[in-house]
């Protein structure tokens, strides 16, 4: 059994909807909207992001038009944040460790800044106001982090300090995330019978197993093809629905669709994939089994 980062070429041949266009994977987790959060930044004179002013915001004590995304990523090393504001705009917020490093709790990176790409980095602006600049250094501080599959947050804090280069005045602030536990990222397993049945009309019921990580209906899709001495190379799609139970092998089964040409008794070859697109962490992959099959009455 193999998975393939790809969108499925069977379902595609059997005109399957492939229910949202345009999913990939990507470095980046997608942007969502924490439970809990709040965020701070007080600043000093002669710091253009801030003004030398200061700024704070929570989920416990919102104001209207405020709207926090936060994400990581699925290796670990980036925390981006947006913040939309309706008093005070839009801030940007992103922290970064070195390649090949995670974001851990206790991680601490000095004389960081932007533009980074290999080595640790951090970037502040107030979008909203203009304020933003090329250059800067600073430092941050992970206090607590909790990862998910594919870079889900569960929880994220962090302190940070942060100076546009030449600036006569910086800023520091805090970070503080909150999500439920993580759900299990859905992914399965696909079993083919070794032993397949053909009736007198020629039409194969293909057969076997599918185990999932998280309560869902999948689509179990296939290619049955046959090498015939008369007809030559027989082949016919399958597909059906199977209503996944967490941790336990769901049979199924499913039919060649009729045709002119007929499988009969003997050796085939089935390819059965499973689409997989999992709309929680948005990841979408094809899990394969390819198997040689004997057909019988």
């Amino acid at each position: 059994m193999t998975r393939s980062w790809r969108r499925p070429l069977l379902a595609a041949a059997l005109s399957l909807t492939a229910g949202v266009a345009g999913l990939v994977v990507s470095t980046p987790a997608q942007a969502g909207l924490p439970q809990t959060w709040s965020f701070s930044v007080v600043g000093e004179p002669g710091d253009p992001i801030t003004a030398g002013n200061s700024y704070s915001y929570s989920s416990s004590n919102p104001t209207p038009g405020d709207e926090m995304n936060a994400w990581g990523d699925t290796n670990q090393q980036f925390f981006g944040m947006e913040f939309w504001s309706s008093a005070d705009n839009f801030w940007h917020l992103t922290l970064q460790a070195p390649t090949g490093e995670k974001l851990k709790p206790g991680d601490t990176y000095q004389n960081v800044g932007q533009p980074y790409s290999d080595a640790a980095g951090m970037n502040l602006d107030n979008a909203g106001w203009g304020r933003s600049c090329s250059q800067s250094i600073g430092s941050f501080t992970v206090v607590d982090v909790a990862w998910g599959p594919y870079g889900y947050l569960e929880r994220f804090d962090a302190t940070f300090d942060y100076r546009c280069e030449g600036a006569t005045g910086g800023s520091h602030g805090e970070i503080h995330i909150g999500n439920p536990p993580p759900v299990p990222a859905l992914d399965a397993t696909v079993t083919v019978n070794p032993t397949a049945t053909v009736d007198n009309k020629g039409i194969a019921t293909v057969r076997g197993t599918l185990t999932c990580t998280r309560a869902e209906t999948l689509s179990v899709d296939g290619r049955l093809s046959q090498q015939q001495k008369k007809a030559g190379l027989v082949q016919a799609w399958y597909s059906t629905s199977v209503p996944c139970t967490p941790g336990q092998e769901v049979p199924w089964s499913a039919s060649t669709y009729p045709a002119d040409l007929h499988f009969e008794r003997g050796t085939a070859q089935a390819v059965t994939e499973v689409p997989i697109r999992d709309f929680v962490y948005w990841q979408e992959f094809t899990v394969t089994d390819t198997s040689t099959i004997t057909l019988t009455r």
